[in-house]
This record gives C-alpha cells, sequence and structure tokens, in this order.
C-alpha cells in the first residue's frame, strides 16, 4: 500500500481535536436520520480532515460519519480512511470530558492505522503506519499486563446495556459514551473488556488498529473474530462486539447475554 507522512497525519489529529475543543460547551445538537446526534463542531472537523487528508494521501477516499463516502462509492480493495469527528456526541453537548477524535485506516481489509486524540486530556494513542505498535504523545505504550478479574474490575459498556444485556459481572461497570474510547481502554491492566453494541465503523475503525497493534482480541460473544470486513460501509456492525486481553475475553463474554 502507499506510504503516508505519519507526523502530517498527527498533526491533523491534533488539529481537529483542537477544533473541536473550540466548540465545545458552545453548542447545541440536532438529530440526524438515523436519530444520531450531530452538532456544527462534528461537521465542521469531518470538513477540515477531508481537506487536509485530500493533501496528504491524495486520492485515497474518505468514509466520514457526517458526510458518508463523500458523494462518491468507495472501493474496499483500496485503502481508505474512516474518520468520527467527535466519538461521543452525546457526552460532549453535555459538557462532560469522555469525547474524542479518531481516525483509522483501513487497508488489505483490515485497520492497518489508527489514531485517537482525547483533547480534555491531552492524550494522542496511535500506531505506527504498519499497525505494530501504539504510541502515546510519541513514546511506546504497549498493552498492560491484565490483573486478575475482581470487585475492582472494569467492564466498559454500551449506555443502553441495562436495557439490552444481562450482565453478571462482579467489578465495576461503567459507560463514559465513547465506543471509541471504550475500545482504547481494554488496554488497560484494570480493564476486564469493552462491551459495544451494533456501531458504525467509524466508531471502531481507529480502536480495530490500535487493538490489533496491542493484540488485544476483538469478536462476537460467541468468540468469533471479528475486523473491518463485518462491516457494510455505511451500516452497524451484525451484533456485539467485544474488546478484551485474550486471557480475559472467553471469561467475559461467559457473564454477558444478549436480552
Amino acid at each position: 500500500m502507499a506510504d503516508f507522512e505519519l507526523e502530517e497525519v498527527i498533526g491533523l489529529a491534533r488539529e481537529a481535536g483542537q477544533l473541536a475543543r473550540s466548540y465545545f460547551g458552545k453548542v447545541s445538537a440536532s438529530r440526524k436520520a438515523d436519530s444520531t446526534l450531530v452538532t456544527v463542531a462534528d461537521r465542521e472537523v469531518e470538513r477540515l480532515v477531508r481537506r487536509r487528508l485530500a493533501e496528504i494521501t491524495p486520492g485515497w477516499p474518505v468514509l466520514g460519519e457526517e458526510e458518508g463516502e463523500g458523494g462518491e462509492p468507495l472501493d474496499r480493495s483500496r485503502p481508505f480512511w474512516v474518520v468520527d469527528p467527535i466519538d461521543g456526541t452525546s457526552s460532549f453537548i453535555c459538557g462532560l470530558p469522555c469525547w474524542c477524535f479518531s481516525l483509522g485506516l483501513i487497508a488489505g481489509g483490515r485497520a492497518r492505522f489508527g489514531v485517537i486524540e482525547l483533547p480534555m486530556t491531552g492524550e494522542t494513542f496511535y500506531t505506527d503506519p504498519q499497525g505494530r505498535k501504539v504510541y502515546l504523545n510519541g513514546r511506546e505504550h504497549p498493552l498492560e499486563e491484565p490483573l486478575e478479574i475482581d470487585s475492582e474490575s472494569v467492564l466498559y459498556v454500551p449506555s443502553d446495556s441495562h436495557r439490552s444485556y444481562r450482565i453478571e459481572f462482579p467489578g465495576k461497570v461503567r459507560s463514559l459514551g465513547s465506543a471509541v474510547y471504550h475500545g482504547l481502554l481494554a488496554g488497560r491492566g484494570r480493564t476486564a473488556g469493552a462491551l459495544h453494541g451494533q456501531i458504525y465503523l467509524w466508531d471502531a475503525a481507529a480502536a480495530l488498529a490500535i487493538a490489533a497493534a496491542w493484540g488485544v482480541r476483538v469478536g462476537d460473544l460467541a468468540g468469533r473474530e471479528c475486523g473491518p470486513e463485518d462491516w457494510e460501509l455505511q451500516g452497524k456492525n451484525p451484533g456485539q462486539l467485544l474488546f478484551a486481553h485474550p486471557r480475559h475475553f472467553d471469561c467475559v463474554a461467559d457473564l454477558i447475554e444478549k436480552r
């Protein structure tokens, strides 16, 4: 596949994050056709990213939450970017800091590269262009050693989990409002797993790349491995998705039942 300049893409992620932050606490939301929320910040950030990606990687398609395939059919046989300008819009408009910008690159049927920018905490997580290592603010950030599951372990869940699942988990159950952030937190030692319902590819692409670089397992509750090919380009994944350390995956999946 073609190369790109890592520094340019990381710089773009930080620029996009700061643009989003400039709207934080200053905007309200409206509902899109699929009933999800959108603000002027979401739209402005995606426009910025599309313009800059056209300069950084000319001719590479972009799939985005707000503008879809950008008006042209996207060829999945070619590398393409997947952008979520603000993942966690509900948190964003409520004044909560748990939201992020995410950008993933899909190539050869897998999430090859990802960057997740957390403007409110000053953290930038990303992989190298080949998707082999994970970095945090310029320093290599390996997968944390998983701790034994106990009352202090954390399982991250969707905000509607109380209606959608039966969960028999001995630790703490948390929902922070951002699917991308939840996937990222699966790399922490105290995290038992991060459960997702049916989400879009832009909710997952960057987190999938980081999970792959870390060796975090991603699959459905039956244990089937999942990747970008399981999504329609503008549709949701067909079922539940769990991010977890391989040591904990099966145990955590057994504690969750779809209602």
